[in-house]
C-alpha cells in the first residue's frame, strides 16, 4: 500500500463531503487495479463502517470477480452484527455479480427480519430478473408488512414474466393494503 492510497482509504471515512468525494474520485482514476487496496481497506476496523460502505459501492463500479470473496465476507459480517451501514453497499456490491452465490446471499436477507434491507433486497432483486429471484420475491407477497409485501410487488413488475404475472393477479384477489394494491395497478418502472 502506498502513502497515497493510505490517505485516500482514511479520506473515504470523512464526514466532510468534499474529502470523500476527492477520495472517491481518486479511486476510480486510479481504475481497477486498485481494488487490492480497498479489499484490504475492508479488513481494517480503523477505518469505519462508513467507509467500509463507501469501499463496497466501489468495489461495485469495479466489478471485477476476483474481489466477489472479499464482498461476500463483508456481506456476511455486516448480516451477522446487523450492521446496517455496511450490508447495503455489501449488498448494491454483490447485485452486479449475476451468479448464484451472490443471488443466495440476496435472497438471504429477505429472511432478515429488517424491513430496510428487506426491502433494498428486494429492489435489488427485482433487477436482477429470473426465475429464483421471482421466486424468492413472490414468496414475499405472504409477509406482514405492507410496505415489504409494496417492494415485492414494485420488483416483480419489473421482472414481468407470465408467471410472475399470475402470481401478482392471484395476490391481488387476497391484498388488503391500499399502498400494496395502488402499487399492483401501477405501470412497471
Amino acid at each position: 500500500m502506498t502513502p497515497d492510497s493510505e490517505q485516500q482509504l482514511i479520506r473515504l471515512a470523512s464526514d466532510n463531503t468534499s474529502i470523500y468525494q476527492d477520495a472517491w474520485q481518486w479511486f476510480l482514476d486510479q481504475g481497477p487495479s486498485i481494488a487490492p487496496v480497498l479489499i484490504d481497506g475492508l479488513d481494517r476496523s480503523d477505518l469505519g463502517s462508513v467507509a467500509h460502505w463507501r469501499i463496497l459501492l466501489l468495489l461495485r463500479e469495479f466489478a471485477l470477480p476476483s474481489t466477489l470473496p472479499a464482498i461476500l465476507k463483508a456481506f456476511r459480517q455486516a448480516l451477522e452484527t446487523k450492521n446496517f451501514i455496511v450490508l447495503p453497499g455489501a449488498m448494491e456490491a454483490l447485485a452486479v455479480f449475476k451468479n448464484d452465490e451472490a443471488l443466495s446471499a440476496l435472497i438471504s436477507v429477505l429472511q432478515s427480519g429488517e424491513l430496510d434491507d428487506v426491502k433494498h433486497a428486494a429492489a435489488l432483486l427485482g433487477d436482477w430478473g429470473g426465475d429464483r429471484a421471482a421466486g424468492a420475491l413472490i414468496d414475499l407477497l405472504e409477509h406482514r408488512d405492507a410496505a415489504v409485501r409494496k417492494s415485492a410487488v414494485k420488483a416483480l413488475s419489473r421482472i414481468n414474466t407470465a408467471p410472475v404475472q399470475e402470481a401478482l393477479r392471484q395476490h391481488r384477489d387476497r391484498e388488503q393494503d391500499p399502498d400494496v394494491l395502488g402499487q399492483m395497478s401501477s405501470k412497471p418502472e
